[in-house]
């Protein structure tokens, strides 16, 4: 029986939270406190990032906040879009002592380890994800189901993907990001 590399026990926990305890989880969050708005310049806020080309599939889950009704929308591949980022953001290691560095990269795949921010929308591609959140002005958040199971996305490997969050109204946004990056057995 496996057992746990922190607390030598076995392996009872479900897998998502055994990844943390092999260092082999992610976080990113990406707030603005205005997106949307007349002469806001932050009209939409997004997460863009290009997967590994390895046998290394990353299970992902996604969420947006925001207290207004905005756009959200999960793309995967392009046909255009996605130039001109403002930056990059780093992944962070669930475990905090943990050396590993998740192999996601940002759009260029120049930075591994890091998400691009602020990249123009992806245009093409396939829509994963297009709802509407917020609408009721209780910062209703975006999730895909009751349980992990039923959120997680396994990305594809070498494959461009995009979060973004749009929306008229000056309010306060947020998308975040969680995955492990998992080696299927077959």
């Amino acid at each position: 029986m496996k057992t746990d590399i922190e607390t030598g026990a076995p392996i009872t926990i479900d897998h998502s939270h055994h990844e943390v305890h092999e260092g082999d989880h992610y976080n990113l969050s990406y707030s603005v406190a205005s997106v949307g708005g007349l002469g806001s310049p932050d009209d939409m806020m997004t997460l863009s990032f290009l997967t590994p080309n390895t046998k290394k599939r990353l299970h992902m889950v996604i969420a947006a906040i925001c207290s207004s009704g905005a756009r959200f929308r999960f793309i995967e591949g392009k046909t255009g879009g996605g130039a001109s980022p403002t930056g990059v953001f780093p992944a962070h290691n669930s475990k905090r002592e943990s050396d590993e560095t998740s192999l996601i990269s940002d759009v260029a795949g120049a930075n591994v380890g890091n998400v691009s921010y602020d990249a123009t929308l992806f245009t093409g591609g396939e829509s994963l994800v297009d709802e509407y959140i917020g609408a009721d002005g209780l910062g209703t958040s975006f999730v895909g189901g009751s349980a992990r199971s039923e959120q997680e996305w396994i990305l594809a490997p070498n494959a461009l993907y995009q979060l973004s969050l749009f929306e008229a109204d000056a309010v306060p946004g947020t998308i975040q990001m969680a995955w492990y990056e998992h080696s299927s057995i077959i």
